[in-house]
């Protein structure tokens, strides 16, 4: 349910005649759904005012990136049966687009929620703007996808290095406007010193970055342990795992040989690490990619519509970037990689073609624009 009171659903209003962009975004396991809206929202800033309605358990994160936003609680956190929380939904979403005049209501999630779509029936020249992820897994149902693209003014979808390797059900659809893959930070990064020195890490000390995810799919501290007794011990101490600790983790995940940080977004950092060890979720295989940091990938097969093996299949290079579905192939890629960082002037690795792929959601900002002109 809405923490709040639903007669005071206002948001500030825009300056200048701007057009108002609602973003919407479900509660995901992961980060995904914000980190890509707020890239949009601050590429079109100069375009379009963006507020934001999310599920998500780390809303605050909205807030801490410059953004109005409310906070309605999923279906899963309230225990609601999915007919009732799309009624409260809807009643608090009706009540929303009367106090507030929006030009466009931007969706992201893998579901068009019936209660938003209700209020769409009402309100036909609200346009609505689906900012839907590819690459699902061939067992993903599509059943129910005609009719919600049928609320759509426009479908955007980012690319996904996983793109060439796609064969499911997505990967056929001609629905979609494809742009360019979304990454949060659009800065350069961090000097390798002036990242240890905003991580507070010793300058002369070498780590790698552990972010293997919040664990709310699945419990991920064995995988995490094997991981950083992998690093600690073929390395001999000498590389130190730090882990990232996600916004969305309720989950202690400190031990004696590892440092965690909590750093939103984790990207500006990068320099500070010698290589990554990271879940195959969208945001972090795309900010491997944009800022060309070498890798070893654990996909999570427990997702339930993200192909992450498909997306780390398609990274995989066996010089650079590395995927591990055993604790062997673990054990091998991290002694691959800690003898790759050994030897950090080594020009052998394959030149990164992946970054004129990405952006840091300019693209897709445009193209609301565009459709919100329609």
């Amino acid at each position: 349910m809405f923490s709040g009171n639903v007669e005071n659903l206002t948001f500030s209003k825009p300056t200048l005649d701007m057009p108002h962009v609602l973003f919407v975004t479900s509660n995901g396991a992961g980060m995904g759904h914000i980190t890509r809206c707020l890239a949009v929202a601050k590429s079109g800033s100069e375009d379009f005012h963006a507020s934001f309605v999310t599920l998500s358990t780390s809303a605050e994160v909205i807030a801490q990136q410059g953004f109005e936003y409310l906070h309605f609680a999923s279906s899963g956190t309230t225990g609601q049966p999915a007919r009732l929380w799309n009624n409260n939904f809807y009643q608090f979403f009706n009540v929303l687009t009367r106090k507030n005049h929006f030009d466009a209501v931007v969706f992201d999630g893998t579901w068009i929620y019936r209660g938003l779509r209700d209020v769409l029936d009402k309100k036909p020249n609200l346009k609505l703007v689906w900012l839907r992820r590819g690459l699902w897994k061939k067992s993903a149902s599509i059943e129910q996808l005609p009719e919600m693209e049928s609320y759509c003014a426009r479908i955007l979808t980012p690319w996904d290095v996983g793109d060439r390797l796609d064969e499911g059900p997505l990967s056929h659809r001609k629905t979609q406007t494809l742009v360019r893959g979304i990454v949060l930070s659009n800065c350069a990064l961090f000097s390798r010193k002036s990242a240890l020195e905003e991580l507070a890490l010793d300058p002369d000390k070498h780590y790698a970055l552990v972010q293997l995810g919040a664990g709310n799919i699945n419990d991920i501290s064995d995988i995490r342990e094997k991981v950083t007794s992998a690093i600690q011990g073929q390395s001999r101490g000498s590389v130190i795992p730090v882990i990232a600790s996600s916004p969305l983790s309720n989950h202690e995940q400190c031990d004696e040989n590892s440092i965690t940080v909590g750093k939103y977004p984790i990207s500006p950092y990068l320099r500070a690490f010698d290589f990554v060890v990271s879940a195959a979720g969208y945001n972090s295989i795309h900010e491997i990619i944009k800022w060309d940091v070498p890798s070893l990938v654990i996909p999570n097969l427990n997702a339930s519509t993200d192909d992450q093996k498909t997306r780390a299949d398609a990274l995989c290079d066996k010089i650079k970037h590395f995927t591990a579905l055993s604790d062997s192939e673990i054990d091998t890629y991290v002694g691959a990689l800690l003898d790759r960082s050994t030897r950090r002037n080594d020009k052998t690795a394959q030149t990164n073609e992946y970054p004129e792929f990405i952006d840091s959601g300019e693209e897709a900002a445009q193209a609301i624009s565009e459709t919100i002109r329609l």
